[in-house]
């Protein structure tokens, strides 16, 4: 007798009531906060997010900020989606990760063949996680591909019925550089493996997941051409211009979004810090507070940053984005990520030997913000080099294009 399979995703049966407006959907991320917070100590014993976060992302309809509105959603698209991550992560950076993949992966959803869309929808709770560092080989078939491989650092995975794998495919007689295809699995269908032990984003989950011999059907996968194109299925089937947008600018507009969460955490718990202190104010309190000036503007103004190219590019058709703007977009998200785990790295070193204990936020944050920014595409010397040499028209390393191929 199979087990009863009690995720949300399956034991939540009506459709999620999606914030209709963008302050309805901060207005839910702040209500949400205090439980968050709470629930910080269970959601790193667990190395996943309790099945209770789970419900109320999906009962509150937050991640259907980029679903379309054929399948429920409300396309309230990426600044809020930006917005929204930054109020969850403020509180447990963990669910502000895992709740900016999920909602970034509606957007990716809204892309896929019409008939694969009405397969993934006919559940209205659906998530999907994702890997996109891959090994293994696909195979091309008759009516579709054959992957045995690994995926890495799926973050939520536990919860989803659905995974996304950016693969490379390699096509007899193809020569150059492989297509890098989208491939969508049933969660059945892969293995996961129990692996993430970290030091930070404890509750993200983000761990292996291993596909043996997996059959995906054509209508099952997406090319990334297509995406950076603007020529997807979905962008003919949808009337929203974000579906046919730059996927910087829309899939990856949030990417930076967990690590300034978690510095405007760190910011909220340093303000009580100095307000326990301010009865007794002296030179090296009256320096904290300059320090803490100085950190609030940089933050402000990463987030600033992040929301402009949100606003600025996240409905121009991805065919009329030249290169060197899909460089600045991958550029400023290291950068706001980056500036992030400097500023709580900058207030952290000054706040002595009660920040060390476990229950103190200030080191959980801490952590948190530099393993946000940890992610291979936020780190600052890769996307930095990428980027001035797409300035100096010379080639870019290795995996990293700015081309719309």
């Amino acid at each position: 007798m199979l087990a009863v399979d009690e995720r949300p995703v399956y034991t939540l049966k009506s459709a999620p009531a999606v914030p209709a407006t963008y302050e309805e959907a901060i207005e839910r991320a702040r209500a949400l906060k205090p439980i968050l917070r709470e629930r910080v100590p269970e959601t790193e014993r667990l190395r996943r997010l309790p099945a209770e976060n789970v419900a109320d992302l999906l009962e509150n309809g937050m991640y259907g900020i980029m679903t379309p509105r054929r399948f429920g959603g409300s396309e309230l698209g990426s600044s809020t989606m930006i917005d929204v991550t930054i109020e969850l992560a403020s509180a447990c950076p963990s669910t502000g990760w895992v709740h900016m993949l999920w909602t970034a992966h509606m957007w990716l959803l809204a892309l896929f063949p019409p008939e694969t869309q009405e397969e993934l929808w006919s559940n209205p709770n659906t998530l999907a996680s994702s890997v996109v560092n891959t090994v293994g080989d696909v195979v091309p078939v008759d009516g579709g591909y054959r992957w045995t491989g690994r995926g890495f650092f799926s973050s939520g995975v536990d919860h989803c019925n659905w995974l996304t794998a950016a693969v490379p495919i390699k096509r007899d007689g193809d020569e150059g550089t492989p297509e890098r295809r989208w491939l969508l699995i049933p969660r059945e269908e892969f293995e996961i493996v129990d692996d993430w032990y970290t030091v930070g984003l404890k509750g993200t989950g983000s761990k292996t997941i291993v596909a043996n011999d997996v059959f995906v059907p054509e209508r099952h996968t997406l090319s990334n051409k297509e995406i950076e194109e603007g020529t997807t299925p979905g962008s003919k089937l949808h009337s929203h211009p974000m579906y046919g947008a730059l996927s910087s600018a829309n899939f990856t507009a949030a990417m930076g979004a967990p690590a300034l969460g978690a510095a405007y955490g760190f910011l909220e718990a340093y303000e009580e810090r100095l307000r326990s202190k301010v009865s007794n104010i002296d030179d090296g309190l009256t320096v904290n507070m300059a320090r803490y000036a100085n950190a609030a503007a940089q933050v402000d103004a990463a987030h600033a940053m992040t929301l402009q190219n949100a606003e600025r590019f996240a409905c121009v058709p991805a065919a009329q984005i030249d290169p060197m703007v899909r460089a600045k977009l991958r550029r400023d998200q290291a950068f706001a990520a980056q500036t992030s785990r400097k500023i709580a790295s900058f207030l952290y070193e000054e706040c002595g030997g009660s920040s060390l204990y476990e229950k103190s936020d200030l080191q959980r944050l801490w952590r948190d913000a530099n393993a946000a920014a940890a992610h291979h595409g936020l780190t600052w010397d890769w996307v930095g080099v990428g980027w001035t040499k797409a300035v100096l028209g010379l080639p870019s390393p290795p995996g990293f294009a700015f081309t719309r191929a």
